[in-house]
């Protein structure tokens, strides 16, 4: 015989949309809180009183742990270091360079930078690079933006305009451009008295050789000092330096 149902209990279930009321997942939920912080708890004050009971011993891992990790840090840093080194004397040749890729090219004007103690250098080249290859700071605290072309062909004026312009996004930085290729009279002209520094195939073959340095002395005295003989990068006509051919082939 089926059940019946009670007025109370058909007002309850028409309230509760005919269906009866569910137990809540969560009614115990509490509790299990509860006896979570107290392991917890417990767990703390055990080592809290392991610690405090070899108080000698914690500190001395806590000292080999802190200079195990800095041994690996510098260990590694050296070894990166070492095969930057190898792949600059590697690749620090003209010959080789009239084989590079731009981005291998500056990936090498990198290494040359980071050679001299050159700070936060970073290559930002690509699309959006608004003409700024690579960026850094010098030993003496200057600031400078690289625009890196490995051409085949000379380099005009137009290529100049485009590092001054590049340079309204950068301030207080130095401009340098520097070519796998030669620069045009025009373009000489047009960077003089500009600030910007020219760095062409026998200049670079130059910087291969460390016959001169693009970073400046340190204000007051300060920083890094250069033996004697080692210039700072400047504009030089063509075959200035007598380097043509230096490390490579003939200059394009």
């Amino acid at each position: 015989m089926a059940r019946r149902r009670t007025p109370a209990r058909a007002v309850r279930r028409r309230a509760s949309g005919g269906r009866r009321p569910r137990r809540r997942k969560d009614d115990g939920d509490w509790f299990l809180w509860v006896v979570a912080a107290v392991v917890l708890l417990l767990v703390v004050m055990w080592l809290v009183d392991v610690v405090v009971a070899n108080w000698q011993l914690v500190i001395g891992g806590t000292i080999v742990l802190i200079a195990g990790l800095a041994g690996a840090l510098l260990l590694r840093h050296r070894v990166i270091e070492a095969r930057e080194r190898e792949w600059l004397r590697d690749n620090a040749r003209l010959e080789r360079v009239d084989r590079m890729t731009g981005d291998r090219f500056e990936a090498l004007v990198e290494a040359l930078l980071r050679r001299e103690g050159f700070r936060g250098v970073r290559r930002i080249g690509g699309s959006g690079d608004g003409g700024v290859d690579v960026v850094a700071t010098a030993p003496g605290g200057d600031d400078f933006v690289i625009q890196c072309k490995r051409w085949g062909s000379t380099v005009g004026s137009p290529q100049i305009r485009d590092l001054l312009g590049a340079l309204h996004a950068y301030p207080g930085h130095r401009g340098v451009l520097v070519t796998s290729a030669t620069f045009t009279a025009p373009a000489r002209e047009y960077a003089a008295g500009t600030g910007l520094t020219l760095i062409d195939r026998a200049m670079l073959a130059a910087w291969f050789t460390g016959s001169f340095t693009l970073a400046p002395r340190a204000r007051h005295g300060a920083g890094r000092r250069f033996p004697p003989g080692r210039r700072l990068a400047t504009p030089y006509p063509d075959g200035e330096l007598g380097l043509e051919g230096a490390l490579g082939d003939e200059p394009a």
